[in-house]
């Protein structure tokens, strides 16, 4: 009897030793699980602004005309003049004023609009299934919001108030790929800085 008490022990124990081993190797891949995900989110979020990176347009924007690009709409978006504001004010500001103008974009998508910072002073757009008319009624209201926009300096107290921007706005076209798309509203972005800034092209649909 002493022996199978004994055994009895032994067994309770091991089995309490099991479970505790498999207790930590579940919590270490809970801890390899969660540095993962932020992992992943690092490669798809850019870090000075926390919107999507260029990574993440070009995946997304991949995925939505090989599924369904009837409707989908690119819209870029460059800040006008953005090299002067980290001349005259430092690239500390500079990247205030970048920070400012993502949060007021991200905040008129909606719907499953996404946005992305597509380079350096730019932004893109993707507007799925839609028609061309929502995507430029976005843009032009995304313009008026900036140019409401104040930025200030907490420690120098310099505010930046002129902040403008210009926008392309393309619609996809059938038989059309996506450096096409691109291209076009890369172009379209071009004749808004060129006619002179802060405002959406094309004019009308």
């Amino acid at each position: 009897i002493r022996n199978i008490v004994k055994e009895s022990s032994s067994i309770r124990s091991s089995t309490v030793s099991f479970t505790e081993q498999l207790q930590k190797a579940q919590s270490e891949i809970n801890t390899l699980k969660t540095r993962l995900a932020e992992s992943e989110k690092d490669m798809l979020f850019d870090a000075l602004t926390n919107v999507l990176n260029r990574r993440a347009f070009n995946t997304d924007i991949e995925a939505q005309i090989s599924s369904a690009p009837a409707g989908t709409c690119m819209i870029l978006i460059d800040i006008d003049h953005f090299k002067i504001f980290n001349d005259n004010f430092g690239h500390q500001l500079g990247d205030l004023v970048l920070k400012t103008v993502a949060k007021r974009i991200q905040e008129a998508c909606r719907d499953g609009i996404k946005l992305y910072r597509f380079g350096g002073e730019e932004f893109a757009i993707i507007v799925p299934s839609s028609q061309f008319r929502v995507a430029r009624q976005l843009a032009e209201g995304i313009r008026r919001a900036l140019e409401k926009l104040s930025v200030k300096d907490r420690r120098s107290d310099k505010v930046i108030d002129s902040i403008t921007a210009s926008f392309g706005v393309a619609e996809w076209k059938p038989k059309q790929n996506v450096s096409q798309l691109i291209e076009a509203t890369d172009k379209l972005l071009y004749e808004a800085k060129r006619l002179g800034r802060n405002r959406v092209m094309p004019i009308a649909n």
